[in-house]
């Protein structure tokens, strides 16, 4: 009997001392902002460690356009100067399996609305391996303008392949264009950063505005420091963000959520989920956990 007994329990303990993986599972559900590197070191190890489905950054329409292009609908047109920073994110991105996501914002001198579609149209093509795009965040243009901008990179994007995913909205509250309907986009973006964690309730109120719409919520920045609007512990933070993924994680109608900083910078207020020395807050394993 005990020796009939010992292969069963010997599985049982190996499985009990089996090491649990230290990488959180990758979700699309998770976004984050941050540093590509610091001191020379790639930080999307980190990123993967996190479980980060998506990294944000800004394609910086002002600083790629400085000069007025001949032809702006290519991406080779001389006067376009593209940023190394997101070769490097991509290709970075790719190496741990995550994806790259653009927020495009600024508007040269030179350039008007009209200009904003033949701009996009040039960084699809720059930007093949990118399937996901923000449109402003109140820098690209003024209120006014946002909703045929908006529109207008849709189509753009559309054109380019149809896998690219668009997300509005991003603190821009007029979105009707002057046909009465509203510009087109695949997800509304606003950001639920408060004292408190979004709630069922909240995040009803959210969809409501959001209409037919996917949520992407965020850049959420949640400061442990003074200079924010309000300030948390850092365990309100953790639980801020543990609470948030709780909900958003398993509703369908919400794409990802995003956070704002992976390290304090200092000098601004500390939102990060690791301090500026690069220890881990709580924070840190409330988003891997998420």
């Amino acid at each position: 009997m005990i020796r009939r007994a010992l292969p069963f329990l010997l599985l049982c303990l190996t499985v009990l001392l089996a090491p649990a993986s230290a990488q959180a599972a990758k979700s699309q559900k998770k976004a984050i902002w941050g540093p590509i590197e610091i001191d020379g070191e790639s930080q999307f190890p980190v990123y993967k460690d996190l479980g980060v489905g998506t990294y944000q950054m800004l394609l910086e329409w002002d600083k790629v356009g400085v000069l007025e292009p001949l032809d702006a609908k290519d991406p080779e047109d001389a006067s376009y100067e593209w940023s190394d920073e997101i070769d490097t994110a991509i290709s970075e991105g790719s190496n741990n399996g995550i994806k790259v996501a653009l927020s495009i914002t600024g508007r040269p001198d030179w350039a008007s609305a009209s200009d904003f579609k033949d701009f996009v149209t040039a960084a699809a093509k720059r930007y093949k391996a990118v399937r996901t795009w923000a449109i402003g965040d109140g820098k690209v243009s003024p209120a006014k303008d946002y909703p045929r901008m908006l529109d207008d990179a849709y189509a753009a994007l559309k054109a380019a392949s149809k896998s690219n995913k668009v997300i509005g909205g991003n603190g821009n509250t007029r979105l009707e264009l002057s046909n009465g309907k509203q510009a087109r986009m695949d997800y509304f973006g606003t950001d639920p950063t408060a004292r408190k964690a979004p709630t069922k309730s909240t995040l009803n109120a959210l969809k409501r505005k959001a209409g037919d719409h996917k949520l992407w919520l965020g850049p959420v920045s949640l400061p442990t420091s003074e200079g924010g609007s309000f300030r948390l512990t850092m365990a309100a933070q953790a639980n801020w963000i543990k609470t948030a993924f709780r909900l958003v994680k398993s509703d369908s109608d919400v794409a990802a959520l995003s956070y704002r900083k992976l390290r304090d910078e200092l000098g601004a207020p500390f939102t990060g989920l690791m301090d500026s020395d690069g220890e881990k807050k709580p924070s840190y394993n409330a988003y891997k956990q998420g």
